[in-house]
This record gives C-alpha cells, structure tokens and sequence, in this order.
C-alpha cells in the first residue's frame, strides 16, 4: 500500500522539480567575452575592443575616425558593466557555444560595414568567430550591443570638446544623443554620467543644455532601479 501511495506521489514531485526556475548562468571568475571591431571606414571608430570580465570590470580601447577635429588619438575606457547587461552577454556566450562556430551570413549582396569578432575565454573554455553580418539574432544583438557601448564612448569625448570650445553646441549635440538613446543607439549611459553632471550643473550653459543633461542623468537612475541584477 505505502509503495502505491509512493507511486502516486511521483508525478507531482517531478512536476514540482520541473517547474524550479533555472537558475542564472554563472560565468566563471575568471571568464571574459571580448568584441573586436576593424574598418577603415568605420564611424566613428575605425578600430576598437570592448573587454567585459565576469565580475563587470570592463576596458574600451579604440582608434577613432579622423573628423573635422582631426583627432585620431587613441581612446582607452575602463568602466564597470552594469549587472543586467553583463549577465546577458555570458548568458548568450554560453548559448552560442562559446562562439565556437561560423556565424557569418556569407551573403554577396551584404555591404560591408567592418570584421567584427567575439571572443570567449576562461581557464575551461575558449572560443572565437568572425563576421560581418550575421543572420543569428543573437550574435546580431551582440553587435548591436557592443557598438552601442562604443557610441556613448565616443559621445563621451564629442561632449568634452563641445563643453570646451562650442558651448553654443551642446543643445544639438545632447539632443542626438537624446535621439539615439530612444533607438537603443546607445548603451551604458552611465559611462558618460560624470560630464553630463557637468553640463547639468553648470550655470554658464543654456539651460536647454542643462535640462537635456539631467533628463538623460534622470534614464541613468531609473534604469539602475529597474535592473534586478544590480547589487
């Protein structure tokens, strides 16, 4: 009788158990996701890579395009991923294999706009691939990522030159970056927060410029509330 009643039971404890929520990839201390970008003609950035470690510790090294500043000096950024982002970029490392495959659409009519290539790495597992397109709506997010964070960098040093020689400048210049924000054009915003609390408090500056610094500033926070990997 008690091994019927253990039969019935059964079912339910394994329904139970499938119906646990997975729990969140865990990268391993030492793993890294790094994206390597590389076009001549590329704008803003003819070269860059972005280093995201598992504990969020991230580096940006990147040559800019020459502008109309003629500034071609490289960029260095060290900066910390936000949690949400981070565990997303290792989560779909791990569903890409690690990025060990050819992800490449391979299609003739696809201009070209640059080799873009992500690494994996870890003292378990190592992967690599590059591509100019990709069909996968993964790897294609990646990408988009990635040269969203390479845009607020570049916006970051676009504000710094308008802060110190065109002032009368700003408004349009935060106003496109208003526009590429809504678009999810940019990423990471916080990276840039300390010169738009520049702009913000500056009384010297029109206060269009001001209040467009501190709407952005105001995304920053909400965005840091609502993320439910944040510490």
């Amino acid at each position: 009788m008690r091994f019927c009643f253990a039969l019935l039971l059964l079912p339910f404890s394994l329904s139970a158990v499938a119906q646990q929520p997975s729990a969140p990839t865990v990268a391993p201390a030492q793993a890294s996701v790094r994206f390597s970008f590389d076009w001549s003609q590329g704008i803003p950035w003819q070269k860059y890579t972005i280093q995201v470690a598992a504990d969020g510790k991230s580096h940006f090294d990147g040559i800019p395009h020459p502008d109309e500043t003629n500034d071609s000096d490289p960029v260095e950024q060290d900066f910390t991923m936000s949690a949400a982002n981070r565990q997303k970029l290792f989560e779909l490392a791990q569903t890409l294999n690690y990025f060990r495959g050819d992800f490449d659409s391979h299609l003739k009519h696809i201009a070209q706009t640059g080799t873009k290539t992500l690494q994996y790495e870890s003292s378990q597992v190592n992967g690599s691939t590059s591509f100019n397109w990709s069909h996968n709506p993964d790897v294609d997010w990646l990408a988009r990522f990635f040269g969203g964070v390479a845009t607020t960098i570049d916006f970051e040093r676009k504000l710094e030159f308008q802060y110190r020689f065109d002032k009368l400048g700003m408004d349009q210049r935060l106003k496109e970056l208003e526009d590429l924000q809504a678009s999810n054009g940019v990423r990471e915003l916080e990276i840039i927060a300390p010169i738009l609390r520049k702009i913000a408090a500056d009384p010297n500056l029109m206060n269009i410029s001001r209040e467009s610094a501190r709407r952005l500033l105001r995304s920053i926070d909400q965005a840091k509330a609502q993320d439910p990997a944040s510490p």
